[in-house]
């Protein structure tokens, strides 16, 4: 064995099941030779020591026609330089030989095919040499051998390095022109392995390649993993060593994801919320009461009560329509539009001028003062009454307490008006009382509100759609009897704009309504069969007990690491992770309450994972999802298969 004041290889580091052409396993026909064989400095050395043959080393030897003689060996030790005996058939020319014996496989032609193990024990530079026949066997190395230095208190039992171009297995041997070529079916990858802890000095041999981009996965005792890359200068170049350094002692561990070049549709049902109240027909695809004019279980002017309720308001007059402008995106085919209307009398001793807004509500309006800021006019909830022509409710039931209130608006203002330029949305959920909301504060009467929320300032959108989130904010942890939605042109009593006493609508304030949805802040995630999921949400989240969710902050030949999230902390908003659980097993990420309130979130810096709140297409590049192929162990993502990403679901992108 060849020696450079230490043992540098162990034959059976690169052994293999050698197979030959012709090899002879008796004397018969057979005559001996002594050859010599050199080492020159040109072959690998470690630290500036030249390698040393060792008595007891065995070459294997070719003749030029293919056969492989009976192994050749040695008994001089401790110089480059060695006299080994062994064989040959009478009357053939010896060709080439190869370190070590086992190495060779087989010969055709000018070919010697070789194999590179994909595991190796790391004790020494593992080096495959060649020669050809002269006077003597001056051996050259063919592989690269890259070096590095791992602390023990790591506790790694694993080295693997993968690379783009091949590692190990079979190699082709051009003995003209002594040039190594990977075979098609090389791995791209080389490892070391023990059932103890690898430090001090490792050695990985591999074939030689122009590559620069090395990638190292670590695995400590654990099962835990790191990656770590690396540049080459030069590449992986044949009969030299690339020292890699030592591994960081501080270096992380981590769990992580296979990446597979199977192709894979989505393994799992996307995350859905629980039974949660909504407001009936919030999407305004329903217009049967009074026809196109007026949406099912939404009041305005033509349902009003009060002393002035049928003065002004008839059918010719109403502010109401069904429209088929829809929000981006939207399932359904109508969209709710509300306008202004300018009142212009001209009187003998005075004149009226005054706007009337157009207005939305979930109860009724009440309509009992000519001047608009006045007492008497406002919006209720009117419990248990309907509309006696129509048969619309004057109120709306509801028992929900929702996170938000998101609504799709396209606000379109006629002219200026500069000191009341905005639009208004608001909601009141209250206890099992009559509730009025009027502009003056004084008509703000008749029951207990519990929670609300609102969009007293909302700007012109300039033509397009626009989703409003409203967060409800609660007085009290009741939970309400009733809604009371109201949507109005103008935020300021007698506010905003129109042409005077005209029906034409474009010559006057206009707001578009669509999809109002109450959002709850709550999420169930049920995981396959192997307990994996993936999840992206619009809120913080608190992660549930029992689950780990995890991000990814690095992604390389095959693999992904896996950063961990545990239960108790706080997952910001818009994170796409990972989940890991209990296999089919339903959980509840809350984003609500003292859980998640004041707490620190976690930092997700550097996230490779992406995710989306709706149905999307496939984004461009390579995009990955969590694939049936994984197990209980390791999460696998695979090229996607589809064309649609499922809502409040996590990718890989690359």
């Amino acid at each position: 064995m060849k020696q450079l004041t230490f043992t540098l290889l162990c034959a059976a580091a690169l052994a293999c099941a050698a197979s030959c052409q012709k090899e002879f396993a008796d004397s018969d026909g057979m005559i001996p030779v002594t050859i010599s064989a050199s080492l020159p400095d040109t072959k690998v050395a470690i630290d500036g020591v030249s390698p040393k043959w060792q008595s007891g080393d065995k070459i294997a030897v070719f003749t030029t026609d293919g056969t492989l003689c009976p192994a050749f060996s040695t008994t001089d030790g401790g110089s480059q330089s060695a006299t080994f005996s062994g064989s040959k058939p009478d009357g053939s020319t010896l060709g080439v030989a190869v370190y070590p014996y086992d190495a060779a496989v087989s010969m055709s032609g000018s070919t010697v095919t070789i194999n590179i193990p994909s595991e190796q024990d790391g004790k020494a530079a593992n080096a495959v040499m060649a020669a050809t026949a002269g006077e003597s066997f001056n051996f050259q190395n063919l592989l690269s051998v890259v070096k590095l230095n791992i602390p023990s208190s790591l506790d790694i039992r694993k080295v693997e390095i993968l690379r783009e171009a091949p590692a190990s297995g079979k190699a082709s041997l051009n003995t003209g022109t002594m040039v190594l070529s990977a075979a098609s079916d090389a791995a791209g990858s080389v490892s070391v392995s023990t059932g103890s802890t690898l430090s001090g000095e490792v050695f990985v041999s591999m074939l030689p390649a122009s590559s620069t981009k090395l990638e190292m996965i670590l695995t400590n005792g654990r099962g835990k993993m790191a990656l770590i890359s690396k540049n080459l200068t030069s590449g992986a170049t044949a009969g030299r060593i690339k020292d890699l350094g030592s591994v960081p002692s501080s270096l992380s561990f981590s769990d992580v994801a296979l990446l597979s070049s199977a192709t894979s549709a989505q393994s799992y049902s996307a995350a859905t919320q629980p039974s949660k109240p909504q407001i009936t027909n919030g999407d305004f695809e329903t217009w049967t009461v009074d026809g196109a004019n007026l949406p099912n279980n939404w009041n305005s002017f033509q349902t009003a009560g009060g002393s002035l309720a049928s003065s002004g308001y008839d059918k010719n007059n109403r502010q109401v329509r069904r429209e088929s402008d829809t929000r981006p995106g939207t399932s359904g085919n109508y969209s709710c539009l509300i306008w202004s209307r300018r009142i212009y009398i001209n009187l003998i001793f005075t004149s009226i001028d005054v706007v009337a807004q157009g207005n939305l509500t979930t109860g009724q309006v009440i309509a009992g003062n000519m001047t608009a800021s006045g007492t008497g006019n406002y919006n209720m909830t009117n419990r248990g009454q309907t509309h006696k022509a129509t048969g619309n409710p004057l109120y709306s039931t509801f028992t929900g307490r929702p996170d938000s209130l998101a609504v799709w608006v396209k606000f379109i203002p006629y002219g200026t008006d500069s000191s009341h330029p905005y639009a208004k949305v608001e909601a009141f959920l209250h206890d099992n009382n009559n509730y009025q909301r009027g502009y003056n504060a004084s008509d703000c009467t008749g029951g207990t509100v519990i929670g609300e929320a609102g969009e007293q300032q909302l700007q012109k959108t300039n033509g397009a759609w626009k989703r409003l989130s409203l967060p409800f904010t609660y007085s009290n942890s009741s939970n309400p009897s009733y809604a009371l939605i109201n949507i109005a042109t103008n935020s300021y009593p007698g506010g905003g704009n129109a042409e005077k006493n005209s029906s034409d609508v474009t010559k006057a304030d206009r707001l578009y309504i669509d999809d109002i949805e109450m959002v709850y802040n709550l999420y169930n995630v049920k995981t396959d069969a192997s307990g994996w999921a993936t999840l992206y949400l619009s809120y913080d989240a608190l992660v549930p007990s029992g689950v780990t969710v995890y991000y990814v902050n690095k992604a390389a030949c095959g693999y992904a690491s896996l950063v961990p999230v545990y239960p108790g902390n706080v997952l910001p908003k818009n994170t796409a992770v990972l989940v890991k659980g209990s296999a089919n097993t339903t959980y509840a990420f809350n984003g609500r309450g003292a859980d998640v309130d004041g707490k620190a979130r976690v930092n997700v810096g550097g996230n490779l994972l992406k995710g989306t709140l709706v149905d999307c297409s496939k984004p461009s590049g390579t995009c990955r999802v969590l694939s049936g192929e994984s197990s209980s162990s390791m999460a696998v993502f695979g090229n996607f298969s589809g064309s649609t990403l499922k809502a409040n679901t996590a990718w890989l992108a690359e």
